[in-house]
C-alpha cells in the first residue's frame, strides 16, 4: 500500500454492498431535496412589498439572517450524522458482539482519522509557534531598523560638526590652510611609497621559490591586502 503524508498506510476502502451503497445515495439525495424544497419555499413566500427595502440599510441584517439559517441547516445535518454514526463507531471501537462486518471494517478508518487529527493538531501547534517566532523576528527587525536610522542621523550630525570645526579652524587660522594641504600631500605620497614597497616585497617573496605558505610572516607579506589607512 502507498503511504500518505503522515507515514502510515492508507486503509483499504470499505466494501459496501449494493443495498448499503443505495442507502447512502438515497441519504445524499434526501439532503439535496430538502435543500431544494427550502429554497423553493423561500422563493414562493417572498413578497417584495413586505420585504424590507435595501435602501434602508437592511442588507447586513439580511446577510446575518442568511448566515444564521445556513448555520442551523449545517448544524442539524451534523447532529443527524453524528447520531446515526454513533452506534456503528462504538461497535467498531469496542468490537461489539453484535457488530456487523462493515462495522468491524470501520476500525482501521477510525484509527486513521484519529491519527490524522492528532497530526493535524501537532502541525497546527508548530505553525502557531512558527508564526509567533516570525512575529518576534519582524518586531526585532523593525526595532533594529529604527535604531539604525537614529545612529545614521547621529553619524551625519557628527560629520557635519567635524566639517564645521575644520572650516572654522581654517577660517580662524588661514596660515594653517597651506600647512594642512602640504601634510595631506605628504600622507598621499607616503601611502603610494608604502604600496610600491609592499607590492615589491610580495613579488620578491612569491618569486623566490620559498614555501611562503608555511611561514606566517611571509604569508602576510604575500597575501595581506593593501590597507589604505596604513602609512
Amino acid at each position: 500500500m502507498m503511504t500518505d503524508g503522515i507515514g502510515s498506510e492508507v486503509p483499504a476502502p470499505l466494501l459496501l454492498s449494493d443495498d448499503e451503497k443505495r442507502i447512502l445515495d438515497l441519504h445524499d439525495r434526501l439532503q439535496q431535496l430538502q435543500l431544494e424544497i427550502a429554497l423553493l419555499t423561500a422563493q414562493k413566500n417572498y413578497d417584495p412589498s413586505t420585504s424590507p427595502s435595501t435602501e434602508n440599510g437592511n442588507i447586513e441584517a439580511a446577510q446575518k439572517a442568511l448566515l444564521d439559517s445556513r448555520s442551523r441547516y449545517v448544524l442539524r445535518n451534523q447532529v443527524v450524522e453524528s447520531v446515526v454514526a454513533a452506534n456503528p463507531i462504538l461497535q467498531a471501537v469496542h468490537n461489539g458482539t453484535k457488530a456487523s462486518p462493515i462495522e468491524r471494517d470501520l476500525l482501521p478508518v477510525l484509527e486513521q482519522r484519529d491519527q490524522s487529527s492528532s497530526v493535524l493538531a501537532q502541525q497546527s501547534t508548530e505553525l502557531r509557534s512558527l508564526l509567533d517566532e516570525i512575529t518576534e523576528v519582524e518586531s526585532q527587525s523593525l526595532r533594529l531598523g529604527r535604531e539604525n536610522v537614529e545612529l545614521a542621523a547621529k553619524l551625519l550630525d557628527l560629520a557635519e560638526q567635524t566639517d564645521r570645526s575644520k572650516a572654522e579652524a581654517i577660517n580662524m587660522h588661514p596660515e594653517r590652510a597651506a600647512e594642512i594641504s602640504h601634510l595631506e600631500d605628504q600622507v598621499k605620497l607616503s601611502r603610494q611609497r608604502w604600496r610600491v614597497l609592499k607590492g615589491t616585497a610580495s613579488a620578491v617573496v612569491a618569486g623566490s621559490g620559498v614555501d611562503w605558505s608555511r611561514d606566517a610572516e611571509l604569508r602576510d607579506i604575500v597575501l595581506d591586502p593593501e590597507n589604505e589607512d596604513e602609512v
